[in-house]
């Protein structure tokens, strides 16, 4: 709409408003000059200037059947307007009857004379406003039609007119921005906090799930709002294929993975069956049935005796019979017992312990013999051997010496004679035979040597010398005492089996487990045979002293935790995977699944910095809004950064958190400079936007400095012009209303600043108690009916009836073409037939000839706009604000004199033709 429709409408709705109010004056409805006596409550005059039919002028129609007679009046009926009947309280026909039109169905008088559909239907669009009239004109009212103005809307049936002003921003207010877009009168009410993804909890966080949908989830009381604390993104549902593994948001449905077996966990074929992270035997395999099974390590000979029954387990992944007892095949050497002992299916085949040379000696005429394994025993055949050396002429004991035992004579002529028999073979005694010696064949006994008695045998020895050992190891067999007494088989072996042969330690293999690398019979190498194949698992599967040899390394995808979505070196190429005691290790760049096996990167946290920290194959996604535009002031509290505002992205801020890589600009780069301008902006960017004298900022060299005039000798200060809003323009009044610190219920605190700023449409529709809170905000005050009067030279010498200048023209009404302001019948706001009032711009002066206060001498000397455009609001005591100066729609000038304060209201007052301006203690400027 260009500025002369705008003001054009607000002229037509304003001159046409003023005339309501025709049952009588009230406190908000008063007559400014040639009012009929009676028809207003209060103060008027009733002096005519042409007799009973006078030309008397009303503010809100004041009613009443015309002037009483004055001064040089004659009474007799003149003819008016062209002798056609107006509404005007005349009887312009002479008709004798006041008021009696011919058409009761025009805007201006729908019905009757008080029904005008311009004044009843504020904010309407002139051209659409219509009248049907009444059954009864003349006496009951019609009905006013017509279609809201641009940008406002009748919210309210049961009240006349298009209250609410609004301008549209959509179809519905589905969009977050706590603004009224479809304009019904509520902000932001097709939102939905509590399940919209898009605005989950609070304006613009949307949810947003890897491989996942995600849901908006409130856990809100009943009645309590949905808002940022009680309401959370989660994950509603996964992809097919992927699972949540680490229950967290952040991550998403992070872990890729196809349900086999029907989800039962088995044993055998490295499959993650159900899922859940874990294969095999890191997993619970309760559901597969093969395992806990009665097993045997062989099914032949001794390894499938009950002694040696196991249980199925999983191991490295395989399926093994396991037990402290199980025996597997070749585990024991094959001995002569009647049993299959290394479980090849045969017993007593080839046993280790048969097959060796048995006898005492080969000397003629004694032979060895050889060990056979008969009916499960040893058995030495064909052995002959030695006898007694006896003192007969003959080698008895085969050591190639007739009647010599090793060049002594025999031991039946040697030993001991008359007494005890000889020991064992092997064993000693302390007891001597009487002294034989074999003479020509023939013994000869002589001394001897008894025991004492009760003497005890001991280890070898024949101590009672009765010829025989009690409780005697069989040092044949005995691996302790093998061969002689204390001799162990044992002593320095390493898990090695032994037997003692003939009183001979003889090896017989590695304990089951373990195995003899080195040949040197000493088993030190402890080992479970597995397999032949080796796998990483920190096991000799192969039993051959080498761990983990030769084994092929899978992907980062395969072992590590790496998603196959992840692509950045530091999730694949840079990744060593190697096999170390045992388990697939994985050595990542530092920062990077920084967990444990076999899973590193679940549950690594997600740093912001350059590297895709959990491998998942989104970078940052800890902070949400890396790598997004962002400007240097995101997140202050307006008016943020001001006119220094500078674009940027967000980047890293440490680990956790992002930051803005935007700074702001400095003010005095900007083409205006940091001086702070009354426009809404911070200018001089300290963080307040539009700050006044008496909160500078933290940029005290720059605030709002309003064109302020001081009023006389006072140390008192008013503005300029009157007051307007930061973002009005010389079209557009602005918005916002003047709650600074409270505000009637429904009503929001705007907090706008009141502007003394020429070339601007006023701030009107005001009411006294935000011009209270605009003020003290501004760091002054509601201008006081005294201070007004005074800034306007209504006080002595000077008794200035209207802001004309120069001040000699102050005292008189105005000249036509020489001085006069923005009232209703000395500007003509268009050249169109008849007078057209409008608001004009804050000290006009193209259009104005002369309408300020003059205050030469001081500084900004010049106060416009005292005398109309507005009327003022000013204060006389509590809750009582007098408006002076008139406005753009007086029709009378004696009503706009500095001195009327008839017109006074409560702080609830409000009118489209009344505005402000605050006063100060000192200057602001």
């Amino acid at each position: 709409m260009s500025f002369s429709s705008r003001l054009g409408w607000l002229a037509a709705a304003a001159g046409l408003a003023l005339a309501a109010g025709s049952a009588g004056c009230t406190t908000e409805a008063f007559c400014f000059d040639d009012c009929d006596s009676g028809s207003a409550t209060g103060t008027s005059s009733s002096s005519g200037t042409g007799g009973t039919g006078g030309e008397g002028g009303c503010l809100f129609g004041c009613g009443g059947t015309g002037g009483t007679a004055g001064e040089g009046g004659g009474g007799g009926c003149v003819p008016s307007d062209s002798g056609v009947e107006e509404c005007n309280g005349k009887d312009d026909d002479c008709n004798g009857t006041v008021d009696d039109l011919s058409d009761w169905s025009t805007p201006e008088a729908c019905g009757t004379c008080a029904n005008n559909c311009y004044q009843v239907l504020l904010n309407t669009d002139p051209d659409t406003i219509a009248c049907t009239p009444s059954a009864d004109p003349g006496k009951t009212d019609g009905i006013c039609t017509g279609q809201c103005a641009l940008d406002y809307y009748d919210l309210d049936p049961d009240a006349p007119g298009c209250e609410y002003y609004c301008v549209s921003g959509g179809a519905d207010d589905s969009l977050c921005n706590n603004k009224d877009d479809d304009c019904d009168g509520i902000k932001d009410e097709d939102v939905d906090l509590c399940t919209s993804t898009t605005d989950c909890g609070k304006c613009g966080r949307t949810c947003v799930v890897l491989h996942g949908t995600p849901a908006c989830q409130s856990n809100a009381e009943p009645g309590q709002a949905c808002n940022d604390g009680n309401t959370q993104c989660v994950i509603q549902s996964c992809e097919p294929g992927f699972y949540d593994l680490d229950g967290s948001y952040a991550t998403g449905c992070e872990y890729q993975c196809n349900i086999t077996n029907n989800g039962v966990e088995i044993c055998g074929d490295s499959l993650d069956n159900d899922c859940d992270g874990k294969i095999d035997d890191a997993d619970d395999l309760s559901g597969d049935a093969q395992l806990g099974v009665d097993c045997y390590g062989d099914p032949n000979g001794e390894c499938a005796t009950p002694a040696h029954l196991g249980k199925t387990i999983c191991q490295g992944n395989k399926i093994v019979c396991a037990g402290p007892n199980v025996l597997v095949e070749n585990q024991n050497p094959e001995l002569c017992n009647s049993l299959d002992d290394d479980c090849d299916g045969i017993v007593d085949d080839s046993p280790t312990d048969a097959g060796k040379a048995c006898g005492v000696s080969n000397i003629f005429p004694c032979a060895y013999g050889t060990q056979q394994c008969q009916n499960g025993a040893l058995v030495c055949v064909g052995n002959i051997d030695p006898k007694t050396e006896m003192c007969d002429g003959e080698d008895n004991d085969c050591d190639g010496q007739i009647d010599k035992t090793n060049g002594s004579p025999p031991s039946d002529s040697v030993g001991a004679c008359n007494v005890p028999p000889n020991p064992p073979a092997g064993s000693t005694t302390p007891c001597k035979a009487g002294q034989k010696a074999c003479v020509g064949g023939a013994i000869v006994c002589q001394n001897s040597v008894t025991p004492a008695p009760g003497t005890q045998d001991g280890c070898n020895i024949d101590a009672n010398c009765d010829g025989a050992l009690t409780n005697q190891p069989d040092k044949q067999t005995d691996v302790n005492n093998c061969g002689m007494c204390g001799k162990s088989c044992y002593t320095g072996a390493v898990h090695s089996t032994w037997s003692c042969v003939a009183g001979a330690c003889q090896f017989q293999g590695c304990e089951p487990g373990y195995y003899d690398l080195n040949n040197d019979k000493q088993c030190e190498y402890d080992c479970d045979f597995i397999s032949a194949q080796e796998t990483c698992n920190g096991l000799d599967d192969d039993c051959d002293g080498q761990i983990d040899e030769n084994v092929i390394a899978p992907s980062p995808t395969q072992v590590c935790g790496v998603s196959p979505s992840a692509v950045k070196p530091e999730c694949t190429s840079q990744v060593n995977v190697a096999c170390v005691m045992g388990a697939w290790k994985c050595t990542f760049p530092a920062g990077v699944c920084t967990g444990a096996a076999p899973n590193y990167c679940t549950g690594t946290p997600e740093l912001c910095d350059s590297l895709d920290n959990d491998c998942d194959g989104v970078q940052n996604e800890n902070v949400a809004n890396w790598n997004k535009p962002c400007n240097s002031d995101d997140g202050l509290p307006p008016p943020g950064h001001g006119a220094c505002r500078t674009p940027g992205t967000f980047i890293c801020d440490g680990t956790m958190a992002v930051k803005c890589s935007a700074t702001p600009a400095n003010c005095s780069s900007l083409p205006g400079g940091c001086e702070e301008k009354c426009d809404g902006l911070d200018n001089d960017c300290d963080g307040i936007a539009d700050e006044p004298y008496s909160n500078k900022g933290s940029n005290a060299t720059y605030y709002v400095k309003p064109v302020a005039t001081k009023i006389g000798s006072q140390n008192k200060w008013i503005m300029a012009f009157e007051a307007s809003r930061p973002n009005a323009t010389a079209v557009v009044p602005g918005t916002g209303n003047g709650f600074w610190t409270s505000a009637p219920t429904g009503s929001t605190l705007d907090k706008t600043p009141a502007c003394s700023v020429q070339g601007k449409i006023p701030w009107f529709n005001v009411t006294p108690r935000e011009v209270e809170q605009v003020c003290a905000a501004a760091g002054g005050t509601v201008c006081s009916t005294a201070d007004w009067q005074a800034a306007a030279r209504n006080t002595t010498p000077d008794f200035c009836l209207w802001g004309y200048a120069p001040l000699s023209a102050c005292k008189t009404g105005y000249v036509a073409g020489t001085k006069f302001c923005n009232l209703g019948f000395s500007y003509d706001f268009s050249p169109d037939a008849g007078i057209q009032n409008g608001l004009l711009v804050t000290g006009d002066t193209v259009n104005l000839k002369n309408c300020f206060v003059d205050w030469t001498g001081q500084t900004n000397p010049q106060i416009y706009d005292m005398t109309g455009n507005l009327r003022e609001i000013t204060k006389s005591a509590t809750n009582t604000y007098p408006l002076l100066g008139g406005a753009f729609n007086t029709q009378a000038e004696s009503g706009a004199q500095s001195d009327f304060t008839f017109y006074t209201v409560d702080q609830n007052f409000q009118f489209f033709d009344t505005g402000f301006r605050c006063c100060f203690a000192s200057n602001p400027g």
